[in-house]
């Protein structure tokens, strides 16, 4: 049935190609031969920077990395209120995620509704920036748009040619299922590409709605969407990093909502991780997402399950794993710090169990095992790498507890989310460098108001 393309210079890459392009209903068929061929072009695994470019995220091999959530159109703040997003949300919580130690890249956590809708994108990247040295994303929706968020990480690295070497945004396609790559993303993805930034092809679909019920339909009409995706990325310029993913669920029969907490979700990453590492690909994958109303067992358990399902199934990057509620339309500042805790006992789980000589402590055994193991020199020296330990999760006795303030988690998350913003330091931006930003931004906007 071949695939429907609605951007021109995509449809002109691929009839290059060799792939049979009708024009006028901008129908695109690919023999099998191309995709092959062209998707091997993709890159097997990747690096990208931070603001700070000494911090590195390494996505090849089986490396894990955790993000947070994106995109969300209100907030459940340290008040307890569930309001609108703004920008001082969006430096907020990349102050929090700056310092969360199992938080690795951090996206356009709330769309904020205190700056004008044109130039929001502008303002998420550089409030991530201005309190966070991690990667963060790009914005891919327009070439237009994609080309402003460039523009500023020149400013950012002193110039294109660094932004090339040192990628700071992650940019997004997802196709539109069913089987429909948009004008808007495909544009974006084709100024990234130009500039080697790297690309996340990862559809939405719905079971039951925007696909076929089944999973395994699904999963065969999403491959589909995402080779499409990354061969536009690939013909634009051939090597440009990807990571080919997932965002999709069931939808909910009952309501007509993404059931983005449910089972499904897993059995679907479990299936995508297995795509991409066929195809030799960085995968992402969909982890933590609750589709809870409040940071209470049903958000515990949803985010549990398919955070440690995504990393067991051998996903590079969960993309929105931390801070989401109501299927990722509500971030709050408690989960998010509850969910990094979540985060390190699945990387912990991933590490798994090491060993060899020393670990296997024959030597130990045969001295202490008849007594106990708190003076041995071996215990001091290796609890700390072989054991988890918490900074959120509560083990003391019940009266220890109580004499702390017998606090619940969701009470401890917000004490500690207070704490961070009032004495985590950031490393500041070059005061030249971020006043040049600020004024690139002014200068955009003042674009926007005059049309």
């Amino acid at each position: 049935m071949g695939i429907k393309v609605c951007e021109p210079k995509a449809l002109e890459l691929f009839d290059r190609a060799g792939a049979d392009v009708d024009r006028k209903t901008k129908r695109v068929k690919i023999p099998e031969s191309l995709v092959k061929e062209t998707i091997r072009r993709a890159p097997s695994g990747f690096k990208m920077y931070g603001r700070d470019p000494k911090y590195e995220l390494d996505y090849s091999g089986n490396k894990l990395h955790f993000g947070v959530a994106g995109c969300a159109v209100r907030v459940l703040d340290l008040d307890g209120e569930v309001r609108p997003g703004t920008v001082a949300d969006v430096e907020n919580l990349a102050k929090i995620a700056d310092y969360l130690e199992n938080i690795h890249h951090i996206l356009l956590t709330v769309t904020p509704f205190d700056v004008p809708d044109e130039v929001y994108h502008l303002h998420c990247i550089n409030a991530d920036w201005k309190n966070s040295v991690k990667t963060t994303d790009g914005f891919t929706w327009t070439a237009k748009k994609a080309q402003e968020t460039v523009g500023m990480a020149a400013i950012l690295r002193g110039s294109y040619e660094e932004v090339m070497k040192k990628p700071p945004l992650l940019g997004f396609m997802n196709p539109v299922s069913p089987m429909q790559l948009s004008k808007e993303l495909t544009e974006g993805a084709l100024v990234y590409a130009k500039y080697r930034q790297p690309m996340v092809f990862a559809p939405e679909a719905l079971a039951g709605a925007t696909a076929p019920s089944t999973l395994a339909g699904l999963i065969t009409q999403q491959n589909a969407e995402v080779l499409a995706g990354i061969m536009v990325s690939q013909l634009a310029s051939p090597g440009t990093p990807v990571l080919y993913g997932t965002a999709s669920a069931v939808m909910d029969m009952k309501t007509g909502t993404a059931a983005m907490g449910g089972p499904e979700v897993s059995l679907v990453n479990m299936a995508t991780s297995q795509l991409g590492r066929y195809y030799s690909l960085p995968r992402r994958g969909t982890g933590g997402i609750s589709d809870s109303k409040l940071v209470d067992a049903q958000a515990g358990a949803e985010t549990a399950m398919s955070m440690l399902m995504a990393a067991m199934s051998g996903t590079n990057f969960i993309y929105e794993a931390c801070g989401g509620l109501d299927g990722t339309l509500t971030f709050s500042y408690e989960k998010l710090v509850v969910d990094n805790e979540i985060a390190g006992m699945v990387s912990r789980i991933i590490r798994g169990v090491d060993v060899n000589e020393e670990t296997l402590a024959v030597d130990e055994i045969c001295k202490y095992g008849s007594t106990n193991y708190l003076g041995s020199p071996r215990t001091g020296k290796m609890f700390r790498k072989e054991h988890y330990l918490p900074t959120l999760f509560d083990r003391r006795s019940w009266e220890a507890w109580l004499r702390a303030g017998g606090r619940d988690i969701s009470l401890e998350a917000r004490r500690k989310a207070k704490w961070i913003l009032k004495e985590h330091k950031v490393e500041p931006i070059e005061k030249g460098v971020q006043a040049e930003i600020d004024g690139f931004i002014k200068k955009t906007t003042r674009k926007y108001l005059e049309r």
